[in-house]
């Protein structure tokens, strides 16, 4: 394993979520919710033994280590992130400290780069598509996974009313907070656009939701964000007992709500 450093973008868009404020409990949520079609949809592109790979955004590194026993011994994995204190390192990984928009990416060196819930919060996301277009080999592989948050009627299920008013009041100020960070909620159904415009070829995407009981990964989420972002959300209006019964309601196994739809887009670079 190797760790390399390099500086983040000054004056830029800010990234809504801290990996400095986040333990391993809120990316082991994260991961319980995704790295499941993550994976899918990576097995569906086809990790070459012996590939070099990007993993934008590893959080946790969770997909970075899948992806790391993909490629095998002979096989690479770049871990680029921001802060990534989290991710745990292998004899094939190279964790890199770097931002996106800014690290140096050599064209042609990738045959497969993944990163997931990091563009829609940039606001320089389609510069930062180009980038990594640029960076596959030819024949190489983009996968973009974000999530949609444009759908509101997530919750099937409150255990009162009071509660589901402090759901539907919680996901409007959270909106309002990633909005003003330069987050976009909406770009993940337009990225085919953006990766044909690239110049990828075989371009598709894939929709996932799940619904989640009170107590499950998807709704634990909302009580990790509602924690991480409690100064910012009461400074737009919410009460602390509006917080506190929705982290309540989150953790009841009578709450049913669905989570965001991810939209896993994925091209190919012509060879």
């Amino acid at each position: 394993m190797t760790i390399t450093t390099t500086r983040a973008a000054d004056g830029a868009s800010a990234y809504t979520f801290d990996n400095a404020a986040r333990d391993g409990e809120q990316l082991d949520i994260l991961a319980r919710i995704l790295d499941e079609p993550s994976i899918d949809m990576l097995v569906r592109v086809g990790i070459p033994q012996g590939g070099r790979c990007l993993d934008v955004g590893p959080g946790a590194g969770t997909i970075t280590t899948w992806l790391a026993e993909q490629v095998g011994p002979t096989g690479h994995v770049v871990a680029l992130d921001l802060d990534p204190r989290h991710i745990t390192g292998g004899n094939n990984i190279t964790i890199q400290q770097g931002d996106v928009r800014t690290v140096d990416l050599p064209p042609g060196q990738f045959d497969l780069i993944h990163t997931r819930q990091v563009l829609l919060h940039l606001a320089e996301r389609d510069a930062v598509v180009d980038r990594l277009v640029a960076a596959l080999k030819p024949g190489g592989v983009l996968v973009v996974s974000e999530w949609d948050a444009t759908d509101r009627n997530m919750l099937l299920h409150a255990p009162s009313p009071q509660a589901a008013t402090a759901f539907t009041t919680f996901q409007d100020a959270l909106l309002d907070i990633l909005a003003s960070n330069g987050a976009d909620v909406g770009w993940s159904r337009r990225a085919p656009l953006l990766l044909r415009a690239a110049g990828l070829v075989d371009v598709t995407t894939v929709a996932h939701n799940q619904l989640w009981a009170g107590g499950e990964a998807g709704n634990l989420l909302h009580v990790s964000n509602s924690q991480q972002l409690q100064d910012a959300l009461l400074a737009r209006g919410m009460a602390l007992s509006q917080l506190e019964l929705l982290r309540e309601a989150m953790q009841d196994p009578d709450t049913l709500a669905y989570c965001y739809w991810l939209f896993t887009t994925t091209g190919r670079r012509p060879r």
